[in-house]
């Protein structure tokens, strides 16, 4: 066999431009798969706007971008921008018709999460412990969609609904197992700076009350909350009500205390606990009780179980000045406003009306036994584990209590321990709220499923060290 002389010479040096050759021609194939699969994009793209809303066409320009950037963490940042600011957005984009029924654009953040998650369900496994966790939280996935295939209830607010609990929860395993890589750092960062926006909008919106505000206020029929003036509403900031919203900043605040406790030097400390004193102004503003407490019980437990030395001190005086600064804006605006008065605050008695109407709820469940299969379609509880008793039956609610309870307990754990605090700290806040509301049922509920995710995360890495230092 003849053998070309220029091969002869140089053997090696072919053999490399050969693979060379063939690297240049992969990715010139991959460069014309790309071209082509962004001008099929672009056609559809065009194609739904001529015949779809914009929000829908939004949705798929989202949806797309998400496969196609690939990168999972900055995806689910973006869904995480959009929690406390969506709603606004609704509201100025609806003009003076101030609300928009069933408005697609709301979907985006969820479909952005379930990009995420089915990206990450292509990727393998790298933890395979905490099957009690998961196992809960595939109960509750489960149980949810069990009931909406007995009741037949595929209407699109009860798979809404649904939705809003199911893809955070696989948002939450996604996270535990490795397939999805960690974001907390990444998150818990952001998320105090977008409360302080939020924040000076609901101080804003308080004082002037926008347009869009009030017309969302009429429109929506959120009387609730008080009237569409200044100063005579309860403050709902970007969110869709004041609920979500002060869930929101209650979760940012109890960032900030975890944060003063982990960072070594005293000027940031005394930054972030700053940052969370400017925060809780206009989460007052809102009057949401239920995150008031879990707040103070979060800051207790900081208090006792992890704070140290001079820093207990700090803890103490944002206590005493978040009483002082609630009777100051109780004593300031409450004698002008029908909403913010001193009985909002201090009638937790049997003449408080939200107090009695939880009462009842718990006395209205009677035997749980009767809500083996939920109802998708009832109206919403004071309470996360009676809504989703009551909404998707027995199975979904005792599942839900049984990985909160698991997750609070190791959440203490790793106060204790001195590991993963800020993470610790948010998922008892969480479980304080879960009491007083259905915190699924908002878009904060995506925050939720990362805080769920890394405290199973946290929870794997604690019985590997466990098993190093009995080995």
């Amino acid at each position: 066999m003849l053998v070309p002389e220029a091969l002869q010479q140089h053997p090696r040096s072919d053999a490399v431009g050969i693979r060379g050759g063939r690297g240049r021609a992969r990715v010139i194939t991959a460069g014309m798969i790309f071209a082509g699969l962004a001008a099929a994009a672009t056609a559809v793209l065009v194609a739904a706007s001529q015949v779809l809303p914009v929000q829908i066409t939004i949705v798929l320009l989202g949806v797309m971008a998400a496969f196609v950037l690939h990168d999972r963490s900055r995806v689910l940042l973006f869904a995480v921008l959009m929690v406390p600011s969506l709603s606004l957005v609704r509201r100025v984009t609806a003009g003076s018709a101030g609300y928009t029924d069933s408005d697609p654009l709301i979907l985006l953040p969820i479909a952005l999460v379930v990009a995420v998650v089915v990206l990450s369900w292509t990727k393998p496994r790298t933890d395979s412990s905490q099957r009690f966790v998961r196992g809960a939280a595939v109960a509750v996935i489960a149980g949810t969609a069990i009931t909406l295939v007995l009741r037949g209830s595929f209407e699109v607010s009860s798979l809404f609904f649904a939705g809003l609990i199911v893809v955070p929860l696989m948002l939450a395993i996604s996270l535990s197992t490795g397939r999805m890589p960690p974001v907390w750092d990444l998150v818990s960062s952001a998320v105090p700076a977008l409360a302080v926006f939020a924040g000076t909008y609901g101080i804003i919106q308080f004082f002037f009350l926008p347009a869009w505000d009030r017309a969302w206020m009429i429109t929506s029929r959120l009387t609730s909350i008080g009237a569409p003036l200044p100063m005579q509403v309860r403050v709902f900031g970007a969110s869709e009500s004041p609920g979500p919203y002060a869930l929101f900043l209650g979760l940012a605040i109890t960032l900030c205390l975890a944060k003063a406790v982990v960072e070594p030097r005293l000027l940031r400390r005394t930054a972030w606990v700053g940052v969370g004193a400017y925060i809780l102004f206009p989460l007052l503003l809102s009057g949401v009780r239920s995150t008031l407490i879990g707040i103070v019980v979060s800051a207790v437990l900081l208090t006792i179980i992890r704070a140290r030395g001079l820093t207990r001190l700090v803890f103490l005086a944002f206590l005493v000045g978040g009483y002082a600064l609630l009777q100051a804006v109780v004593g300031r605006f409450g004698a002008g406003s029908s909403i913010l008065t001193s009985d909002r605050y201090s009638g937790f008695s049997t003449q408080d009306d939200s107090f009695v109407a939880r009462i009842d709820l718990l006395r209205s469940i009677g035997n749980p036994l009767n809500y083996i299969v939920g109802d998708p379609t009832a109206a919403n509880a004071d309470n996360l584990y009676v809504s989703v008793l009551i909404r998707y039956g027995l199975v979904a609610a005792v599942a839900l209590l049984s990985l909160i309870t698991a997750l609070v307990v190791s959440a203490i754990r790793r106060l204790a321990e001195g590991h993963a605090e800020a993470a610790a700290l948010s998922m008892i806040f969480i479980a304080v709220n879960s009491l007083f509301g259905p915190v699924f049922d908002a878009l904060v509920g995506i925050l939720l499923g990362i805080i769920a995710g890394t405290m199973m995360t946290a929870l794997s890495a604690r019985k590997d060290l466990t098993r190093l230092a009995d080995s």
